[in-house]
């Protein structure tokens, strides 16, 4: 699949209001949401849809409380730059699933010993 390296690429804006900051956030928000399925079928992931879209709202929750406007700024050009790498399949499944904690995909980084693998008959 060729990729434009500048499709979907913005410039770095700086923030001047607290209210530009939020209207912002809230569109690279739902430029994420709007591309979950194109990432679920761009990296052939098994997991729910939803899983995807609660990762990314737990990843923008996190940032919730920032007030600096020159962080706000960075965090929306680093977001954007995600964004971009993301869509445009520039990472690799790995990257992708390092959002995900064992917790939540525990199948994923299961560890096997030598007598787990024995006993299954694989070893």
């Amino acid at each position: 699949m060729p990729t434009k390296p500048t499709h979907l690429a913005l410039t770095t804006k700086i923030i001047k209001t607290p209210q530009e900051g939020r209207t912002e956030t809230i569109h690279l928000y739902r430029r994420f949401l709007r591309a979950a399925p194109t990432i679920l079928r761009l990296y052939q992931m098994d997991v729910p849809l939803a899983m995807i879209r609660s990762k990314l709202r737990q990843e923008f929750e996190r940032q919730r409380f920032v007030r600096s406007l020159p962080v706000i700024s960075v965090l929306l050009a680093k977001g954007n730059m995600e964004y971009q790498e993301t869509v445009n399949f520039w990472k690799q499944k790995a990257q992708i699933f390092k959002y995900f904690t064992q917790e939540e995909y525990p199948e994923r980084y299961a560890r096997k010993g030598f007598v787990d693998k024995f006993l299954e008959g694989t070893a």
